[in-house]
């Protein structure tokens, strides 16, 4: 089993990856949207040039893909104080008594971005972050055959890397207009 410390210094592009999405989104992403931010990241990359960002593999879990060796990753990251896990407390009222309920973690970076990410590498983890940002429920309309792909590989494997055919894109308006005219001339 490798060292926390030899994950670390090998995984240089995925630090990069997770610095820039917590800079661009700062105290919004919990794990799962951390984690489904750099997979659709690493796959809209694939498809374009045939290769990932990072190299790194990534495991079906319950909620979401993630890289291998992330925890070993995150509480090096922390140690070395380039991240900060936040707790995010709300209230709410229970019989009557308001008190805080621990809603869950989320991320902070303050770290400097690394300069280890190509132009090509930096515009995919940009145009997925800006697209995704914390809507998670927008993953299905604009990456469902990233989705689909994980979601049907089974729990607990190694999500394989697959090239996806290009569809033809159509205007809506356009494609209308042809079924109006098929149908009444």
């Amino acid at each position: 089993m490798q060292h926390t410390r030899e994950i670390y210094e090998e995984s240089a592009k995925l630090r990069a990856m997770i610095i820039f999405i917590l800079r661009k989104l700062p105290g919004k992403l919990n794990r799962v949207a951390l984690c489904k931010n750099l997979y659709y990241s690493e796959m809209h990359f694939f498809q374009k040039f045939g290769k990932t960002i990072s190299g790194v593999d990534y495991l079906h879990i319950e909620a979401s893909p993630v890289p291998r060796h992330f925890n070993e990753l995150i509480h090096e990251m922390v140690h070395r104080a380039e991240l900060r896990v936040i707790p995010q407390v709300a209230p709410e009222v229970i019989e009557g008594r308001q008190i805080m309920v621990l809603r869950g973690m989320v991320f902070e970076c303050e770290a400097s971005l690394l300069n280890v990410l190509s132009r090509d590498e930096l515009r995919a983890v940009r145009m997925v972050s800006s697209t995704l940002q914390n809507e998670m429920n927008l993953e299905t309309r604009f990456f469902p055959q990233y989705y689909q792909h994980y979601v049907q590989t089974g729990l607990y494997e190694v999500i394989p890397n697959v090239t996806f055919p290009k569809r033809p894109h159509l205007q809506f308006k356009a494609w209308s207009r042809k079924i109006y005219r098929l149908m009444w001339q």
